[in-house]
């Protein structure tokens, strides 16, 4: 999913401007918000300081006991489905820890809220061009250091954390269509070595803190047959004891085997349901889903986690999930039925779980959307989050996968 992101330092203590996700187009995110001042943690905001929760994979520390922050109902166990949130985090760097810290307690709060059991951590990474050799981390990039933050707050909770960093791709963006599924680096030995040395420190801030599960790329259409996947694979293991997974745009995903050797697959889901309108019941959505899902194979399919499902809270959505160019009339009862609509496909397919998109760190959720929300928010959307704790307060058996 293509997404362009603007990034603006904050001019004042009460009033701070972040990126927040608009999607548009087969698969493009963009970020571009203005946060208003009362969506701002006063620095110290925080609360939480306790052990995490073991999870797999996961070596914790020793941590202060008292413990009073959200938890979560049901803690994921194999065998369960992953009820998760994808978290988007572009960073401010003249934001204090204890600042991060209130907003990661906020976010979690919320998370644990809607009965999810995951979180996904997302944060983009950069390039020069579309054939550039290197990637890099930028102020936005959260440390190593500050991810633990989120992370650790996220564990006290009882979620299932994943650690997901993603390319950013306002470089790439031309009337060509480029995006980060068709970068070309002119030496992959070179861009390979540059990806690695950038993933290194987050794999050990993921297994420092616990994180269940690092995602090791996302959506990279054309570089998904390199023999380069293998030992970066390899060489994150060495470091990271959790599952190591790769999530495929939905264009690739249906077209064969995905070709990256991890261990865990997810899709990003913005498949058109081109025959759904705005009044079709969930049914049709179902139907959309199903056929969509038996391009990759027919029945159960519990090696298959959802990473991104989303899709504006607008009208006439349902075409183009990703289409967020036109800004049409909010319709909530359009998102809402999406989302109970792929969970119904999720308990019958046994999918391993799924993630919902989308939820900026920075947004306060307690906060009335307006006419300026970004549709594919759907944080203060009453039908939105109803959909998603009714979904989210349901479980199926979800088989288990054969080693290798």
């Amino acid at each position: 999913m293509k997404r362009y992101i603007v990034y603006v330092l904050p001019i004042a203590v009460v009033a701070v401007t972040a990126a927040v996700p608009v999607l548009y187009g087969d698969h493009p995110i963009n970020f571009d918000r203005a946060k208003s001042a009362s969506t701002v943690l006063k620095p110290g905001a925080g609360t939480a300081s306790a052990a995490p929760t073991a999870q797999p994979g996961a070596t914790a520390s020793a941590q202060p006991s008292a413990d009073t922050g959200p938890k979560v109902a049901k803690p994921w166990q194999a065998g369960m489905p992953e009820w998760g949130i994808q978290v988007y985090w572009l960073d401010d760097p003249a934001d204090a820890d204890a600042y991060v810290q209130g907003k990661a307690d906020r976010i979690v709060k919320y998370v644990v809220g809607l009965n999810a059991n995951a979180i996904a951590v997302s944060f983009p990474f950069y390039t020069t061009g579309l054939r550039a050799n290197a990637v890099s981390a930028h102020p936005t990039t959260p440390s190593p250091d500050r991810l633990g933050i989120l992370i650790d707050t996220a564990r006290r909770a009882g979620l299932k954390v994943t650690v997901r960093p993603i390319m950013d791709e306002a470089v790439l963006d031309d009337p060509a269509g480029d995006w980060r599924g068709t970068i070309a680096p002119t030496d992959r030995d070179a861009w390979f070595g540059s990806y690695e040395s950038f993933l290194q420190p987050y794999l050990k801030s993921a297994q420092k803190h616990g994180a269940a599960s690092f995602t090791i790329g996302t959506e990279f259409n054309s570089l998904e047959s390199d023999a380069h996947w293998q030992t970066l694979i390899s060489d994150a293991k060495q470091v990271f004891h959790g599952d190591v997974g790769y999530d495929a745009n939905w264009d690739n995903f249906t077209r064969g085997d995905i070709p990256v050797p991890a261990e865990s697959q997810g899709v990003d889901a913005y498949f058109p349901a081109k025959s759904a309108t705005d009044q079709s019941p969930v049914s049709t959505l179902v139907n959309s889903w199903n056929t969509w899902l038996d391009k990759k194979g027919k029945g159960p399919l519990p090696g298959v986690t959802l990473s991104e499902v989303g899709i504006p809270a607008q009208q006439g959505a349902y075409a183009k999930p990703g289409d967020f160019t036109t800004k049409r009339t909010v319709n909530e009862a359009v998102q809402a039925k999406w989302f109970t609509a792929v969970c119904q496909v999720a308990a019958q397919r046994q999918l391993a779980g799924m993630y919902l998109w989308s939820l900026y760190f920075g947004t306060d959720p307690t906060l009335p959307v307006n006419d300026d929300t970004p549709r594919m928010d759907f944080a203060g959307r009453a039908q939105s989050e109803a959909a998603i704790r009714q979904c989210f307060s349901g479980s199926y058996e979800v088989p288990e996968q054969p080693a290798g």
